[in-house]
């Protein structure tokens, strides 16, 4: 995953408060197949201490899917937040869906949060992904057409004659 534009130096972020507007472009965030990033705008604002990071980010991304009924591909837009808290000192990390706690390893320099911004985007994609084309004004997915071929033999009282011979054995 190529996140150059979410990775930040320790030492280029000041004290205090701070703010940063990012743009992540088409295929800098990687998805799995049926899902890419079209684009998307991350505001990220800092809050540093001699004790810790805090990184706060909201996202506001469009997304291309594939629909679950009819393979045509759709454009989503998709808006979330996370917040992150970065720890020098060792710290029982954990995460959730709107927050996580991290140490800094002390050899590293840098933070990153990309995986954190794929992963926010992941968790507000809808579950069953319908194209537009197929939902009513009140965005409620459309029945759909069932139509049949030929004659069904569920509709007729044929019993298969290998079924009629098995039966005279008992």
């Amino acid at each position: 995953m190529k996140t150059s534009n979410l990775t930040f130096n320790l030492q280029e972020i000041p004290e205090g408060k701070s703010n940063r507007s990012i743009t992540v472009s088409k295929g800098e965030v990687e998805f799995n197949d049926d899902i890419s990033l079209l684009g998307a705008d991350v505001e990220i604002q800092f809050y540093k201490t001699d004790h810790f990071i805090q990184v706060k980010f909201d996202v506001i991304s469009q997304v291309q899917l594939v629909c679950d009924r009819s393979l045509k591909k759709f454009t989503h837009s998709v808006e979330g937040s996370y917040s992150i808290l970065f720890e020098p000192n060792p710290v029982e990390e954990y995460e959730t869906d709107k927050e996580a706690v991290r140490q800094i390893p002390s050899d590293e320099l840098t933070v990153s949060i990309g995986k954190e911004v794929r992963d926010t985007i992941m968790l507000k994609l809808p579950v069953r992904r319908i194209h537009p084309d197929f939902l009513d004004d009140d965005g409620i997915p459309t029945e759909f057409e069932t139509k049949t071929f030929g004659t069904s033999q569920a509709d007729e009282d044929v019993i298969d004659p290998r079924w009629e011979a098995l039966k005279k054995l008992k």
